[in-house]
This record gives structure tokens, C-alpha cells and sequence, in this order.
């Protein structure tokens, strides 16, 4: 029996790059699934010199760490957020890998007000709590001594990180000021 989770990718660090690494997610394991779900891949201008890509699809059962691995090897100064919606078990926590040539940094289980903005994805407000220096990364420095960082061989369910009431509020918060449309990402074409 399997199930559908939806994925998220966070690419940072892109120069010229997004057409490239948008092909090879798609190519490499999005393309079996692209028809399921929602689905696209976006980039955003971040400063002169770098972009972010937000890619986005749902597929059956896993988070595709592996192809994610796979493809940050060839792009070696990238940071790959990769987040699911319950890549555990049915009606499971959400899941989310971090991954920098090839290595998974960090990698943890969670629910509550953030699983539930993975399911109807918005590139700005998952971008801005997930992404690399952002909300998520700062609560999650928090919780390092007692969830050390590190490669949870996809046992999310038992690797859960909770954040405070408070912490979950700050997501509800800023997922308001999101709905104003702050950032303009643009449609990346996959031929």
C-alpha cells in the first residue's frame, strides 16, 4: 500500500543555473510523478549575484533524498532543502533533509502549523521558513544538544523536533504578510 507526499525543493546559491537544476530534479525523479499533483519550479532574484529555486511536485510515498544527493553533486556550492508532507508512513509527520554536495547536514521529523503549509505550497512562505539562515534553521539551533544534526536514516516519525507554541505562532504570523505577494518568483520552463 502506498501513499502520496508532497515535495518541496529549496535550491540556494543558484547563479544561471535554475534551467539546469529544474531538468535534472525533473529528470531524475519528479518526471515519474509530474502529472499527481501540483507541480512547478520557480526562482526568485535574491540579491545580484545568487537566485532561489523552488521546485515542487507530489509523489508516491518517499522524500527522494537520493536523487537529491545525486544532483547536488554536480551543482557543489548549492544548499538543497529538501521538505515532504509525510514521506514516513500515511498520515505521518512531515520530514525534511538539508543536503550541500552530496552530504546530508541535518535531517528531522515535525507536524503541526508547519506540515500544514506544506500542503498547498507557497514558494515565499516555504522559502522564508525552511530556507538556509531562516526561521526553521534558527528554532532548530535551538534544539541541537538534545536532536544533534545529522542523517536520520528516514525515521522521521521517530526524530521528531516540536517547536514552542510561540515558535508556531511566528509561522501563523508570517504566513499572513505572505499572502500579500512580498516576492515575485518566476515560472522556470522544463523542456
Amino acid at each position: 500500500m502506498g501513499w502520496d507526499t508532497q515535495i518541496n525543493i529549496i535550491v540556494e546559491n543558484v547563479v544561471n543555473e535554475e534551467s539546469k537544476i529544474a531538468a535534472d530534479l525533473y529528470e531524475t525523479d519528479a518526471k515519474t510523478y509530474w502529472l499527481n499533483g501540483i507541480h512547478y519550479a520557480k526562482s526568485r532574484q535574491l540579491d545580484d549575484q545568487s537566485k532561489a529555486l523552488f521546485f515542487t511536485y507530489e509523489r508516491r510515498k518517499y522524500l527522494p533524498y537520493w536523487a537529491v544527493q545525486e544532483i547536488s553533486l554536480k551543482y557543489k556550492d548549492k544548499y538543497f532543502t529538501v521538505v515532504a508532507s509525510c514521506p514516513d508512513f500515511i498520515f505521518g509527520p512531515a520530514g525534511v533533509v538539508k543536503i550541500v554536495n552530496g552530504e546530508i547536514l541535518d535531517s528531522y521529523g515535525f507536524a503541526g502549523e508547519r506540515q500544514k503549509i506544506l500542503e498547498n505550497p507557497d514558494p515565499e512562505l516555504i522559502f522564508q521558513w525552511f530556507g538556509k539562515g531562516r526561521f526553521e534553521e534558527e528554532y532548530r539551533d535551538l534544539h541541537a544538544d538534545q536532536h544533534p544534526k545529522k542523517w536520520i536514516e528516514e525515521l522521521y516519525a521517530q526524530n521528531l523536533i516540536e517547536f514552542s507554541p510561540e515558535q508556531e505562532n511566528e509561522l501563523l504570523e508570517y504566513k499572513k504578510l505572505t499572502t500579500l505577494g512580498q516576492a515575485e518568483w518566476q515560472e522556470i520552463k522544463i523542456s
